[in-house]
């Protein structure tokens, strides 16, 4: 496909010419305008580099998003990789945009801390708390976390935090996701929520997933249904709750997600609510592994 005369940006990092098909096709079929550089044929300073990957996806910086929701639901349960690893390779606007607010007004907003002498962001997450640097585009844990490393998704939600939230306090009025604007059509197939994983856990090590929740700072309370609710803070406005149900004969162990009614003031995109409960999954994983 020719290229636009537009400006194009780098929406995936493709990992073989066989997932080039694939991506390509999936993008052709939504009218989505795209090129791939592959690195066999990019030059840098007249020297031919080896780079990771099989070479790159652009597209128009307006159908970047779009174009991620689709390669993300042909590639998320490769057994090799994931759509993004890295903190690194959230949309630099995020970055630009973020460098541009006035600190006082985003930690009004965000309930965050900003230190002018180090030009960073102090975010509460879980039990622990992000240090994001704009200007070096950098995010690191400042409370480490059983999960102990910032990947792509995290740096993903807290930049969108940062620069949405709503000095709003929460309605502890409890919603599911396809309760959400949009969200009985989103919430399907690729987005689906990782409930299933998360059940399973809490009918194999039941006291092991409470200790875990409250290792990141979850507090049980009580329901009128559900054999196990917890409420958990991933960001200070953002309250997410986690309700379980154990199995027996005649039922399968579920869980379910609730969020606070007012989560897509803070986080507005629905691919932001589902980026976040990965990443509560992938911590609660990793606390209850250090249990065992």
């Amino acid at each position: 496909m020719e290229k636009a005369d537009t400006t194009y940006v780098k929406a995936y990092t493709l990992a073989n010419r066989f997932e080039a098909d694939v991506v390509a096709d999936a993008l052709e079929r939504e009218d989505i305008p795209f090129w791939i550089r592959t690195f066999e044929d990019t030059a840098y300073d007249g020297l031919f580099v080896t780079q990771k990957g099989w070479g790159d996806v652009m597209v128009p910086g307006q159908y970047f998003h779009k174009a991620l929701r689709i390669i993300y639901s042909l590639v998320k349960d490769s057994p090799t990789r994931g759509l993004y690893e890295y903190p690194e390779e959230v949309d630099p606007i995020l970055w630009d945009t973020l460098e541009k607010l006035d600190p006082d007004d985003v930690c009004k907003r965000a309930l965050a801390t900003y230190r002018e002498k180090e030009y960073d962001y102090i975010l509460p997450f879980l039990s622990g708390s992000l240090r994001i640097v704009p200007s070096e585009r950098l995010i690191v844990q400042e409370r480490k976390l059983p999960f102990d490393s910032v990947d792509f998704e995290t740096a993903l939600i807290a930049l969108n935090y940062l620069i949405n939230a709503s000095p709003t306090e929460p309605s502890r009025k409890w919603v599911g996701e396809k309760d959400l604007p949009g969200g009985f059509v989103f919430f399907q197939g690729p987005h689906q929520l990782p409930t299933r994983p998360l059940a399973d856990m809490y009918q194999l090590y039941p006291q092991d997933v409470i200790r875990a929740v409250d290792v990141l700072g979850g507090r049980q309370i009580q329901m009128d249904h559900g054999n196990l609710t917890f409420v958990v803070n991933v960001f200070p406005r953002v309250p997410v709750m986690l309700i379980f149900w154990k199995g027996d004969e005649e039922f399968e162990p579920q869980m379910a997600f609730r969020f606070d009614a007012t989560i897509t003031l803070h986080l507005p995109v629905l691919d932001q609510v589902f980026a976040m409960t990965y990443v509560l999954y992938r911590h609660i994983k990793a606390a209850l592994e250090q249990e065992e």
